[in-house]
C-alpha cells in the first residue's frame, strides 16, 4: 500500500482543514455539547443521547440498549419563553440521530422522558 502523505503533510493538512475558510469567529455551534440518558425497566442497559445545540437546528444522536421502545422529548424554547416538547420513539436497539428545528430565535434546552 502507497503512502499518499508523509507524518508532516498528515499534520499541515490537518491544521488547514481546521483553520476556517471566511473571515469572522462563526462557530458550528451555540452551545457546549451536552449528553443525557436513562436507564432501561429492570436492567442495567441504558438509552443515551448527545446532541451539540445549534443556532437553527440541533441534531440528536441516540443509542436505545433497551429491549423495547423509548419514548424522549426535546425541549424546545421560542423567542417569546414558549417551550415546546418534540416527542420521538426509538426502536429497540437502534442508534441513529434526528434534527430539530428550533429556529433562529429558538433555543434547544435538552432531551428528556416524554
Amino acid at each position: 500500500m502507497k503512502k499518499v502523505l508523509s507524518k508532516t503533510g498528515v499534520v499541515a493538512l490537518t491544521i488547514a482543514l481546521s483553520i476556517p475558510a471566511f473571515g469572522g469567529s462563526a462557530q458550528a455551534f451555540d452551545g457546549p455539547a451536552a449528553k443525557n440518558s436513562w436507564g432501561c425497566d429492570n436492567s442495567s442497559k441504558r438509552v443515551n443521547f448527545s446532541y451539540t445545540p445549534g443556532t437553527v437546528t440541533t441534531t440528536v444522536y441516540y443509542n436505545n440498549h433497551c429491549s423495547y421502545t423509548v419514548r424522549a422529548a426535546a425541549r424546545i424554547e421560542n423567542k417569546d419563553g414558549a417551550i415546546s416538547h418534540d416527542c420521538f420513539s426509538i426502536p429497540a436497539g437502534n442508534s441513529s440521530h434526528i434534527k430539530f428545528q428550533q429556529g433562529a430565535l429558538g433555543t434547544f434546552v435538552g432531551i428528556y422522558k416524554c
